[in-house]
This record gives structure tokens, C-alpha cells and sequence, in this order.
């Protein structure tokens, strides 16, 4: 699917018609919008434009310094975009050329930021007069939902931190949780230096050099990269108080078995001495040989939890 976005005298219209390309002036193109297209879709773009999303995209997996360019006329980014799909986040990238204030992209997955950057067009058409501002308000868009995102990420950790506390909790499924939301917070915090180079790369740019909104965007990166640390703060010493309560509830059951163990020990030693058949043992013909035996293991059990409780071992 190709959408096309070109100023007219009232407003920005979208088309998906591929073939207008050939029929609109290049200064009134705005934006080219590639998302899951089609062979015949790209290649007919690339040639209108002269581009190769194929080949920067090789080049940018095995040169990181190919992520971002720009020649005299051309503006390259490779940058990485999370989605979330039954509540599970991925990465998808996204490519992005910028000829001379006319924006491209290609991507295959389907963005939240790109359908907000829409919508802000069509509310006020004059804040976007080039492919520049589009731009500008997909990354600045980006940054606010993955912010929203990682905040909900915060609530759900406050939920398992108040789970702790309950006599129900399921320790296996908690350390389940909280190793996701690491994965999570370390895929965000992956994306949120990703596109800090992004802006830092473009504020480098000329067209850019003195964009207050890109430095704002900057200002709240770095605020959602601090934000991401206290999170990984907060689950490093969830996951320590849990791994602690289950090395309290495993010492209680140790200590209630070495308790039995010791009680037990002293009526054992009793019958096992009762218990060698030798000839000359005299206890062995008396009458009430097997009732005292019975009466000091357990005896000598109420002494051993006497002691234990008396030391306050109990």
C-alpha cells in the first residue's frame, strides 16, 4: 500500500493512487508513505525517485554508520519503531528518505506515530509545509507514545509490587513478570537511544541546525532514558525482596525439618539401644522394660522442645 500526501488549496490530501506521482507537482508532494508494499509499489517508487530501499537497508545492517546520511540533496535514517500487538511489544524498522523536503517511507508494520502524524495533519495543515515538519512530528509523536507506553509498564510493576505483600503470591509467576518487563524496559530504552541519535544527527543537519521542536524532543529522550534507569532500579530490587521471601519461606521449611530432625534424635538413640538383642541386657526381662522405654523417648522428646522453645529456637 502506497499513500500519497500532497498540499492542494485547502488541505492536505491523501491518495493511493501510485500513478498520481507522474501527475502532481514535485513541489506540492509532501509525503510518500510505503507500508507492507508490494514489489511492483517499491520498485515503481524507487524509480520515480531514484532511491534503493533494499540497498541502504543492507548497508545499514552491517554498517552502523549507514543508519543515518545525508548528501546534498538527500537525507538517509534507519531508525527502529516498538508496536505493540496483543500486548506484546516488537521492534520493527522503518526507513525513511528526505529528497529536498519531500518525505519517503518504508516500513512494514503498522504504527501508531504514523496514524497520529496523520491525524495532526489534518487538524492543522498549515503546521506542515514540507516534508521536514512530517518528520519532525513522527519522531516527536514516537517519543510521546513509547512514553505512554513505559509509563503503563510502571503501573503494571506497582501492581506486582503490591502482589508481594499477599500471602497468595505465585513467586514463579512474578519472576516471570518481572523478567518481561526487563526485557521491555531494555527494548525501550534501546529505542529511546536510537532515536536520540536520530535528533542528535539531524540537529547536526543543516535544515535543522536551529529547530527549537527537535531539541525539545531531545529534552524528553533524555527525561525517558532516566526514567527507564529508575525502572530498571525499581525491578532489580523487586526481583531481590522476592528472591529474599523465597529464601525465608525455603529457610522456614529447612528450619522446621531440623527441628523434627533434632526432637526426633534423642528417642532414636533410645530405641536403638533397646533395640540390640543382647543376652546380658537385664531391661530385657523386666516387666515394664517396653512402658519405660516408651515413656523416655517421649520424655526425652518434651525435653529436647522444652529447650528449643526455652532458647527461643520456636
Amino acid at each position: 500500500m502506497v499513500r500519497i500526501f500532497h498540499n492542494t488549496e485547502i488541505e492536505i490530501e491523501k491518495s493511493m493512487d501510485i500513478t498520481l506521482l507522474k501527475q502532481i507537482s514535485r513541489e506540492k508532494l509532501l509525503w510518500v508513505d510505503l507500508q507492507f508494499a508490494s514489489d511492483e509499489e517499491r520498485k515503481t517508487v524507487e524509480s520515480f525517485f531514484k532511491i534503493d530501499f533494499e540497498e541502504q537497508q543492507y548497508n545499514s545492517s552491517i554498517e552502523s554508520n549507514s543508519r543515518f546520511y545525508e548528501a546534498e540533496s538527500i537525507l538517509y535514517i534507519q531508525s527502529n519503531f516498538i508496536t505493540k500487538q496483543d500486548s506484546v511489544f516488537t521492534s520493527a524498522p522503518v526507513t525513511f528518505f528526505l529528497l529536498d523536503a519531500l518525505l519517503i517511507t518504508y516500513r512494514d508494520a503498522d504504527l501508531s506515530s504514523f496514524a497520529e502524524t496523520v491525524k495532526k495533519m489534518k487538524r492543522n495543515r498549515h503546521a506542515f509545509k514540507n516534508g521536514n515538519d512530517i518528520l519532525e512530528c513522527i519522531f516527536e509523536t514516537k517519543v510521546d507514545i513509547d512514553g505512554d507506553f513505559i509509563e503503563a509498564i510502571a503501573k503494571e510493576i506497582s501492581i506486582v509490587s503490591h502482589g508481594l505483600s499477599l500471602s497468595t503470591t505465585n513467586e514463579e509467576e512474578l519472576l516471570i513478570k518481572i523478567n518481561s518487563f526487563q526485557e521491555y524496559a531494555i527494548l525501550f530504552r534501546e529505542n529511546f537511544i536510537d532515536k536520540q541519535r536520530v535528533v542528535s544527527s539531524l540537529l547536526k543537519s543543516e535544515p535543522f541546525k536551529l529547530d527549537g521542536r527537535l531539541k525539545i524532543v531531545i529534552k524528553d529522550i533524555n527525561s525517558m532514558l532516566d526514567y527507564t534507569s529508575f525502572i530498571f532500579a525499581r525491578l532489580e530490587y523487586l526481583q531481590n525482596t522476592l528472591l529474599g521471601m523465597i529464601n525465608m519461606q525455603q529457610n522456614k521449611t529447612i528450619k522446621i525439618f531440623t527441628i523434627v530432625s533434632v526432637v526426633f534424635m534423642p528417642p532414636t538413640l533410645i530405641a536403638s539401644v533397646y533395640g540390640m538383642n543382647f543376652t546380658s541386657m537385664p531391661e530385657l526381662n523386666w516387666k515394664f522394660g517396653y512402658p519405660l522405654a516408651l515413656l523416655l523417648i517421649i520424655a526425652s522428646s518434651l525435653f529436647t522442645l522444652f529447650i528449643f522453645k526455652r532458647k527461643k529456637w520456636l
